[in-house]
């Protein structure tokens, strides 16, 4: 979104823009002083004559985002450019609107919409961001740098099936991280498991993601016999499915991360 605000700046075009979810890293990438920042979608479809989209698809949010409503709304010479997901624009209103003469304006994207076969009005461009030369070489690098970042500090990030997790490596600690079922009492449990065998816990991160939660503890000693401590664990907590004792991350003193790996058959 930022890029596009920079080009359309550069065109001497007058930009209006609408996030509900800007956050302070992206507020400040983008030149504030040179463009108008609006609080409501209604206000953009009144005033712009492009719209370009850069939303997730979110079913029931994002949806059709794009609909009979809203290009009622619209000036009628409306412009829409999407590149995020097709499904954000409803093709058979975005038809009909075409067809009453409501709007006269192109809808360029890449990707097709069984409504809009054959009309002059939509163009379709190539989607293939994804396959260049330099996105294959740096999906290849941000997979492997994500694969070890999780060996090396237990960090979950990009996943599709697990929370996202990233907790700070301690200086001192010594690290486990533990998949287990997004139950209640789950954290007390493993929590006053450790504290029963005199461990302090220097910092932690719990999260979930529908019937999966994921826990990562840094303790402030080095467990004399992590595969003891592991496996008293488990007789513990029912609900624990994994988990790998890292050791002091960055440090390998236990042997290759993930040496002490426990998983519930």
């Amino acid at each position: 979104g930022g890029k596009v605000v920079e080009a359309a700046l550069a065109l001497g075009m007058k930009v209006v823009g609408y996030d509900p979810v800007l956050n302070v890293e992206s507020a400040l990438r983008l030149p504030g002083d040179r463009m108008q920042r609006v609080n409501t979608l209604d206000e953009v479809w009144a005033q712009c004559d492009y719209v370009s989209l850069h939303v997730p698809y979110i079913p029931d949010i994002t949806h059709h985002l794009v609909n009979a409503d809203t290009l009622a709304k619209s000036k009628r010479n409306l412009c829409i450019l999407n590149f995020a997901r097709g499904e954000i624009v409803d093709g058979a209103a975005l038809k009909s609107a075409w067809d009453s003469g409501a709007i006269t304006g192109k809808y360029v994207s890449d990707f097709a919409d069984p409504y809009l076969l054959g009309q002059d009005k939509h163009i379709v461009m190539p989607h293939l961001g994804a396959s260049t030369a330099e996105a294959e070489d740096n999906s290849a690098a941000m997979a492997a740098d994500t694969v070890m970042n999780y060996l090396e500090t237990g960090s979950i990030v990009n996943s599709v099936n697990f929370p996202h997790c990233e907790l700070p490596v301690a200086e001192n600690g010594y690290r486990i991280s533990i998949a287990h079922k997004n139950s209640t009492g789950v954290l007390g449990e493993i929590t006053t498991y450790l504290g029963g065998k005199s461990f302090n816990i220097t910092q932690q991160l719990n999260v979930s993601r529908g019937d999966i939660a994921y826990t990562v503890l840094d303790l402030d000693s080095d467990p004399k016999d992590p595969e003891d401590i592991q496996s008293g664990l488990f007789d513990a907590c029912d609900a624990i499915l994994s988990m790998r004792f890292l050791g002091h991350p960055f440090d390998n003193k236990f042997g290759a991360p993930g040496t002490f790996f426990y998983t519930r058959n």
